[in-house]
């Protein structure tokens, strides 16, 4: 329920896809639910988000999102950290509380959810008690820059005792120094060192479903070369899928500033890698397979085997066509912000759900 899956039988379809992407994606019947005593209409297949904010991230990476304004009065939740831990789970159980029965995906995202172990180890323990209660959640994920699971080996073990689905960790260069242009990690974080990074993929149980995620900058993978380089590398550490993403478009709905601009800069678009991988389905390129086309409410994925070893998916989004989706009045994510909010959006304080009494928790 979470995006719609075809798989192109025609050049013709897969040019269709290519060119009209997300715009495919055919919205699926709401469902209503009450919150509150108040009705609201929530897209199957949503998830729930818990920005992760318990500390300051600990890479400053140049394409973030959470760093993006969309206009004066738009507040980032990335700003506001949680100071008072006792009353944001007990918020959270209050928010979880009110989903008992609606399947929600879990997708524990923001800043770097590792970089404070307490907060993480908490959330779990919370998610836990709120699944014994009937909140159910059929996916969880975590995407994660890796630095707590390398400091902290025990997040792994906990992640898995809570059966998440998938370990989602960035990595954007097989050249270290090249990725710390990038993600610019703090330096007294091991896996910016790729001796840390490969040692904790190698060493992650054969247990843990691991995806690793590449954005495509000119500073870093940014052609077929490149790209098939990072597999290569990748392969050697017995990485089994990455997808590759392209910088989401814009499309002027953010302020210029320092991110906004990088991004612009310094994006490179799908299109001229998918037309050199699988130019027409006859004739893809030596060690390429195609394998079918996702689509969703904002976003396109193209997914594809690599000399039958690893899954690589290649994904474009729009952030114009997210906030398209969100002026409908049905709710397509659930985000818990750290002021005591449950919103529809990633803004604290827009299309609220479930409103905070009062902002007791930062």
């Amino acid at each position: 329920m979470r995006n719609q899956q075809k798989k192109a039988e025609s050049d013709q379809e897969l040019n269709v896809f290519r060119q009209q992407k997300w715009q495919l994606y055919m919205p699926v019947p709401h469902k209503p639910w009450f919150i509150e005593g108040k009705q609201y209409l929530l897209r199957p297949g949503l998830t729930f988000t818990p920005f992760a904010n318990a500390v300051a991230c600990n890479a400053h990476c140049a394409f973030c999102s959470e760093e993006l304004l969309r206009d004066q009065h738009h507040q980032l939740t990335a700003k506001q950290l949680i100071r008072d831990y006792p009353s944001y789970f007990s918020r959270l159980q209050e928010v979880l509380a009110a989903f008992k029965g609606f399947p929600l995906g879990l997708s524990v995202s923001g800043l770097e959810p590792t970089a404070d172990r307490k907060w993480l180890l908490h959330l779990l323990e919370t998610i836990q008690q709120a699944e014994k209660t009937g909140v159910i959640f059929d996916e969880k994920v975590i995407y994660t820059n890796g630095s707590g699971l390398s400091t902290h080996p025990d997040l792994i073990q906990a992640l898995l005792q809570n059966r998440f689905d998938r370990i989602e960790l960035s990595r954007c260069h097989f050249d270290e120094t090249v990725n710390q242009q990038i993600m610019r990690f703090n330096r007294n974080q091991p896996v910016w060192r790729n001796a840390a990074f490969e040692k904790l993929v190698s060493d992650l149980p054969q247990a843990v479903h691991l995806k690793l995620s590449c954005i495509l900058t000119k500073t870093g993978i940014r052609d077929i070369i490149s790209l098939e380089k990072y597999l290569q590398w990748v392969a050697r550490l017995g990485v089994k899928e990455v997808v590759f993403r392209e910088m989401s478009r814009l499309n002027g709905t953010y302020q210029l500033n320092t991110f906004s601009a990088w991004v612009e800069k310094n994006r490179v678009p799908i299109e001229p890698l998918l037309s050199e991988v699988v130019p027409i389905l006859s004739r893809p390129r030596t060690g390429w397979q195609y394998a079918y086309s996702t689509f969703g409410y904002y976003y396109y994925n193209e997914h594809f085997r690599w000399n039958d070893q690893i899954e690589v998916i290649f994904e474009t989004s729009s952030y114009e066509a997210l906030q398209a989706a969100n002026t409908s009045q049905v709710i397509q994510k659930l985000v818990f912000h750290s002021n005591g909010n449950l919103t529809g959006d990633w803004d604290p304080n827009a299309k609220l759900v479930m409103p905070a009494d009062k902002s007791v928790l930062i």
